[in-house]
């Protein structure tokens, strides 16, 4: 028995025979306790708090995992729906971890969504500061990305994920079973419909370049106030081919030389205008630009607030085609400006995206799709495809999976034709 707990016995079994200066400095030092404990000095059963149950889990994971938004969806031209969302990986090991495998599972029913090892694995993956190098070696406190683009039915859309991760061995960290292999907590999936659009341009032959998930928008992530941005996640660049799948004729270096320089370009629904910039030369294929910043990106541009916290976004515009302003409201169909390569080295082109803020970059990426144009074919990839615009040669089209096609977005290498616009 302690001295405190033999102190409050004694004074309790003693009570008031206690005498003399003694007795009242015990009194006076644990009537408190006396008060509170009453169990210890009455026939009364002790009170006592239920057991403090311990936190469920508690396994030691060498990665540290996120995602830099919420999982979203969209339905694309092969009939599928695409989940979309970055896993980020912090590695807490004070050693290189080298990742080996990844797999997502319906986080209800644990069914395996999608599994990622090997060569699926080391394209999907990169760190964090060099994006566009895939890398699957993840050095000590270094972000990893894991580039994720789910293939699902689209009436399957599962309302939350959970990730299961294994790592090679670290010689140089020893590790047990468990800690090579782990899961994550559960992600909720954002399960609303993409947002569905009108057309941004009119007529034929409009391949569409870098869309999701396979192009360089897809990685194009800015550090701004300290925190990741993926304004560009669902962003596509749309260049027109001529009656003969050529992407120009003439100069290369010449904007004029593409049949995509000045095409209209169209309110994609009813909102009101929230950027519009008319400001920055076309500039030559080539041609030295400006370092793009979050003020500027994009060159000549105009931003339409279409309601429900999302805004289309339309960049490298014809530098005095602009044709509205800040607080204009605007319809659907209506002619906003026409296609232009300001901002832009790489040719003209229409820069289209939808996003949560007012902004190119300084921004979260959104899905969305168009209610209606027909797809006409399909290029080749993009890096085989590139070579086309500095020779002008017809790019040899597939015309494989054709048709016409509602509620979709068009994937990377579609060529689509739009219908022409009814102005409002």
């Amino acid at each position: 028995m302690g001295e405190l707990d033999w102190a409050i016995q004694r004074d309790c079994e003693s009570g008031p025979a206690r005498t003399g200066q003694a007795a009242a400095f015990v009194v006076r030092s644990f009537i408190a306790v006396c008060v509170v404990a009453l169990g210890a000095c009455s026939s009364q059963p002790t009170v006592t708090s239920p057991p403090v149950k311990p936190p469920v889990g508690g396994q030691i994971t060498p990665l540290l995992e996120t995602t830099l938004s919420i999982p979203r969806w969209f339905t694309g031209t092969d009939d599928r729906a695409h989940l979309v969302y970055e896993l980020l990986l912090t590695n807490a090991v004070p050693a290189p971890v080298t990742l080996n495998a990844v797999e997502v599972h319906d986080a209800e029913s644990g069914a395996m969504l999608t599994r990622l090892t090997g060569d699926s694995l080391d394209a999907a993956t990169s760190l964090a500061a060099s994006a566009e190098t895939p890398t699957v070696a993840l050095p000590p406190s270094s972000v990893g990305i894991v580039w994720m683009d789910i293939s699902l039915p689209d009436d399957n859309i599962p309302a939350a994920i959970t990730d299961r991760i294994t790592i090679d061995p670290t010689p140089d960290v020893p590790l047990s079973p468990e800690e090579l292999t782990f899961a994550g907590t559960a992600t909720e999936v954002d399960r609303r419909p993409a947002v569905v659009l009108g057309p941004p341009l009119a007529g034929a032959r409009w391949a569409a370049l870098g869309s999701c998930c396979d192009g360089p928008h897809r990685r194009a992530l800015y550090p701004i106030d300290g925190r990741w941005y993926l304004a560009q996640r669902y962003a596509i660049d749309f260049n027109q081919l001529d009656a003969e799948n050529r992407p120009g004729t003439g100069d290369p270096t010449l904007p004029t030389s593409f049949p995509t320089f000045g095409q209209p370009v169209y309110a994609v629904a009813d909102g009101t205008v929230a950027v519009a910039d008319d400001g920055n030369p076309d500039l030559r294929v080539g041609e030295g630009r400006e370092e793009p910043t979050p003020a500027n990106a994009g060159g000549n541009r105009v931003v339409i607030d279409i309601g429900d916290g999302r805004f289309a976004v339309y960049a490298h515009l014809q530098q005095g085609s602009v044709s509205v302003r800040p607080g204009d409201r605007v319809g659907r169909g209506r002619q906003i400006a026409n296609v232009g390569s300001s901002g832009t080295t790489g040719g003209p082109h229409l820069h289209f995206q939808v996003t949560d803020r007012p902004s190119v970059v300084f921004a979260d990426g959104m899905p969305y799709v168009f209610d209606s144009f027909e797809l006409t074919g399909r290029t080749p990839p993009l890096a085989e495809v590139l070579p086309y615009y500095d020779t002008l040669q017809a790019i040899p089209i597939s015309t494989d999976h054709t048709g016409a096609r509602r509620d979709e977005m068009p994937l990377g290498r579609d060529v689509v034709t739009f219908p022409a616009a009814k102005g409002r």
